[in-house]
C-alpha cells in the first residue's frame, strides 16, 4: 500500500523465533506494507536465513512460513493484530516483483555510469528524491541490492525535490537560469537499445547481486 496511516514502514525479525517487530505510520493497527517496509522486510528475511539469494522462502518450521495455493509466504502480521481483518503476508510472487524492480534500478544506474566511463566508486554523492527517498533504511536498501555498496554518508535523501526545486526557481532569477542551462544539457539515455543493459539487469536479479564482489560489505 502507499505510505498512509496503518502502513508497515519498519520491520525487524528476531532470529531466535522469527517473531516480527514492526512500526506503522501513525502508530495505527497495520493495514498493509509500504515501500520502506518492504525493503526492511526483504533485508531481514535474508539476514535471518529465511530467504535465499534467489528470493525463495526456505522450508523452515515456523507458524509464519506456510504455503498458499501457488507459492510460499511469510506472515508479517496475523489478522488478530491488524486493522485489515486478514493476515498481512509477503509471498514469493511479491518478492519476485521487488527483485525485478530493484534489479532494474541498480542496473540502469550501473549502465549509465559505464557510458560515462565511471563506476559507483567515483561518485561523491547519490541523491534520492521523491516520497520514497524520505524514510528508507539505507543499509537495508544496500543489503537487498537496490542501492550500491557505498558508505551511508554518500546517500542524500531529498524528499520532494521537484516541488522544492520549483519553489527555488520561482523565487530566484539565478536559479531559474541555472535550471534552463541544465535542461539544455540534458539528453535521453534509452536503456532498451543498450546492448549491455539486459546483461546488467539479469545479473542484478539476485539478493544482493550475482557478482558478490560488488557488495563486499554485505554478509551473504
Amino acid at each position: 500500500m502507499r505510505a498512509a496511516k496503518g502502513a508497515i514502514q519498519k520491520v525487524i525479525i528476531k532470529k531466535k523465533d522469527y517473531s516480527v517487530d514492526y512500526s506503522t505510520i501513525g502508530n495505527a493497527p497495520p493495514r498493509g506494507i509500504c515501500g520502506s517496509g518492504y525493503i526492511d522486510l526483504i533485508a531481514e528475511l535474508l539476514s535471518c536465513g529465511i530467504l535465499d539469494k534467489n528470493g525463495k522462502i526456505k522450508d523452515i518450521k515456523s507458524k509464519r512460513i506456510r504455503k498458499n495455493e501457488t507459492c510460499a509466504e511469510f506472515v508479517v502480521a496475523f489478522k488478530e493484530e491488524t486493522g485489515a481483518g486478514f493476515d498481512i503476508v509477503v509471498t514469493e510472487a511479491d518478492i519476485e516483483n521487488i527483485k525485478r524492480a530493484k534489479g532494474a534500478i541498480y542496473s540502469a544506474a550501473s549502465c549509465l555510469l559505464k557510458h560515462m566511463g565511471l563506476s559507483f566508486n567515483d561518485l561523491n554523492k547519490i541523491f534520492i528524491a521523491g516520497g520514497f527517498g524520505t524514510s528508507i533504511e539505507t543499509k537495508n536498501a544496500i543489503r537487498i541490492g537496490l542501492l550500491p555498496d557505498m558508505p551511508e554518508s554518500k546517500f542524500v535523501f531529498l524528499g520532494n525535490s521537484s516541488l522544492a526545486g520549483s519553489r527555488i526557481a520561482l523565487l530566484s532569477y539565478q536559479a531559474m537560469k541555472k535550471t534552463e542551462d541544465i535542461a539544455r544539457k540534458m539528453t535521453c539515455f534509452e536503456l532498451s537499445v543498450d546492448p549491455g543493459y539486459m546483461d546488467e539487469y539479469m545479473a542484478a536479479l539476485f539478493f544482493p547481486h550475482t557478482d558478490v564482489q560488488r557488495f563486499p560489505n554485505v554478509k551473504i
